[in-house]
């Protein structure tokens, strides 16, 4: 095959994977994980090769996880405007770690609306299958942690036993998600009140109250 042959193969690959992953992520999104066919994608990505999801991603883990490879890396660099060394030195602990959990996540979907099909998928897997969220789950999924994010998160934490640290980290991440696209879902319906419609101060709820889930004392 010749070098120009190669190149257009390569760029007609990466469009079908591109279109496997908009269509996925959509349909993921709108109705759920577990009860999207991975036929149902490769038909509403155009695709008439019935192979071609299996070929490109593997499994339904493969399409899950290039899906995460795509938005990630951003909200990573993102997170890196809560956590410079002068916001780890003058803000308190519970405030800093939830700005760094939930802000990210809001600056990202500012930039990309699009982005929310990425956070409605995130509400189902990352509480679940994340290894360090839930050490026995069996899903390979990488969500590319945070070193930073988890230093922040344990500091805050420090306050209580482990096992007790755990659980508020996994309500803390649930409830980020879960809650962002609840704040979306409600600003997009027309039958919505207006105080459910102001995004902005329901994002800034949501960073209060993880950060009162952080710092609350142990009930132990």
């Amino acid at each position: 095959m010749t070098p120009k042959a190669d190149n257009k193969h390569a760029s007609r690959s990466a469009r079908t994977r591109e279109r496997f992953i908009e269509a996925a992520q959509r349909l993921f999104a709108e109705r759920s994980i577990d009860s999207v066919s991975l036929n149902e994608i490769t038909v509403a990505a155009g695709q008439k090769n019935r192979n071609a999801l299996q070929y490109h991603f593997g499994n339904r883990e493969g399409l899950l996880q290039a899906i995460i490879n795509q938005h990630a890396p951003r909200v990573l660099q993102l997170r890196g405007n809560y956590l410079d060394q002068r916001a780890i030195d003058e803000t308190p602990p519970a405030r800093l770690a939830a700005l760094a959990l939930v802000m990210p996540m809001v600056d990202y979907l500012e930039e990309n609306p699009g982005a929310i099909h990425y956070i409605k998928i995130l509400s189902q897997l990352a509480a679940l299958n994340s290894s360090i969220l839930n050490p026995s789950t069996r899903s390979k999924l990488s969500f590319q942690n945070d070193d930073r994010l988890e230093l922040v998160m344990r500091k805050a934490l420090a306050h209580l036993e482990p096992a007790e640290a755990k659980r508020r980290i996994f309500l803390a991440v649930s409830f980020t998600f879960h809650g962002i696209a609840d704040i979306c879902r409600a600003a997009e319906r027309k039958d919505t009140n207006r105080v459910l419609q102001n995004r902005p101060a329901l994002f800034e709820q949501t960073v209060l109250a993880v950060e009162m889930l952080f710092s609350a004392p142990s009930r132990g």
